[in-house]
């Protein structure tokens, strides 16, 4: 047992896949859950489309991260690091989807 000693096991959720894979879902989730809430007649294709109309699609993809930033400090708290880098990824890759749909 002295091979053990001073050697932690390997947390299963530190790691930088889990955290790019959160980071894309959450949001994703939370714009299902936003259509869900804000007009039950219209399918997920037709609110899209009618927020793009509107140019508001953009900003409703801004506040769809705002989960993120709930698991980037729980990932922190745990000190899962690996994990931490994954969301912070996704969430730049929000960034850059939410600067593409402003200026295009």
């Amino acid at each position: 047992m002295e091979y053990l000693e001073g050697h932690k096991p390997k947390s299963v959720v530190n790691n930088l896949p889990l955290g790019l894979i959160l980071g894309i879902i959450i949001p994703l989730l939370t714009l299902i859950f936003i259509n869900a809430e804000a007009d039950r007649e219209l399918s997920f294709v037709q609110f899209l489309t009618r927020l793009q109309e509107s140019s508001s699609l953009s900003a409703l993809f801004s506040l769809c991260a705002i989960p993120n930033l709930a698991l980037f400090f729980l990932f922190m708290w745990k000190n899962n690091y690996k994990t931490v880098k994954g969301v912070m990824m996704a969430t730049v890759l929000m960034v850059i989807l939410v600067y593409g749909l402003k200026f295009m």
